[in-house]
């Protein structure tokens, strides 16, 4: 089992390998929970938007390994832009996940997802949404604060009038889609970036010049693209439910050589993510 982590700016360890529960209902995530920390994850990642916080708390409270062992990051819905309301959603997680403090703390997308990556920027309100999140984080009701979806001028609307500066970006980077400009200068800002779909929501397994790559190593299409992830510095959360792709996730104990690195860093960027295409994240757009 992969067990390395990170140490964020504010010396908070984080896992460098999470479990995503994106697309799980509660009874699914519960279960998804207790599956993944039975194989080792100690490193769990969900969101008021995935509606599924309740189930998991519930399969943090019977996964039989202590509260203080695991790591657990929620996010704060997209649509919550006022101090009143981030201060208010951070409760109801709290609540719903059933614990004293969330380990990490981030705000979903810079704009609401009917209009991502539209003209209005939401700078002004994206400050009064990080006064909360800072109020939190020195209340301690949460270890650490960051974002999501955040690019460089985003990141830098925060980093010019914050108390507290963000500790990750989570965004979109895989193999065939990898934003090296933002992640470098995240890195630069001392802000951990954490890559959600790692795996390009399946769609790079069928990817033949990332399989051939795959075959060399005598590993996954999946494990290839996670370890692509790693060694560029980034946290990786791959979701899913099935117990034995957790197994398969959580086998990284090989390294890409710098030369296939370049190669996968410059591997034809996916058009179609299939039958999820429609998410704003992916390119589609929500009415």
């Amino acid at each position: 089992m992969f067990n390395e982590t990170y140490k964020l700016s504010n010396g908070v360890e984080i896992p460098k390998l999470g479990l995503g529960t994106w697309l799980l209902d509660d009874a699914q995530a519960a279960q998804a929970v207790v599956e993944a920390v039975s194989i080792g994850y100690r490193h769990m990642d969900t969101a008021q938007a995935y509606m599924n916080e309740t189930g998991v708390g519930e399969g943090i409270r019977s996964c039989g390994v202590a509260r203080e062992e695991l790591f657990i990051t929620t996010k704060v819905a997209a649509e919550l832009k006022t101090y009143e309301a981030v201060t208010k959603s951070i409760d109801e997680s709290l609540a719903k996940l059933g614990l004293d403090y969330i380990d990490l703390l981030i705000i979903h997308s810079p704009q609401p997802w009917t209009e991502f990556r539209e003209e209005n920027r939401y700078f002004k309100e994206n400050k009064e949404a990080w006064k909360a999140m800072e109020d939190a984080y020195k209340t301690g009701k949460v270890k650490a604060i960051g974002l999501s979806n955040f690019l460089q001028d985003d990141v830098e609307n925060i980093l010019a009038s914050c108390e507290i500066k963000p500790m990750v970006n989570q965004i979109l980077a895989h193999v065939s889609n990898t934003p090296l400009e933002l992640i470098k200068f995240c890195q630069k800002n001392d802000i951990l970036v954490e890559a959600y779909s790692p795996i390009a929501h399946g769609a790079v397994l069928d990817h033949a010049e990332v399989k051939v790559i795959a075959d060399k190593y005598g590993v996954s299409v999946a494990q290839l693209c996670l370890r692509y992830d790693i060694q560029l510095g980034l946290v990786v959360i791959p979701k899913t439910a099935n117990p034995d792709h957790m197994r398969n996730n959580a086998e990284l104990d090989f390294v890409i050589s710098d030369a296939d690195m370049e190669t996968l860093k410059n591997v034809e960027q996916i058009q179609n993510y299939g039958e999820h295409s429609f998410f704003p994240v992916f390119g589609g757009k929500l009415k």
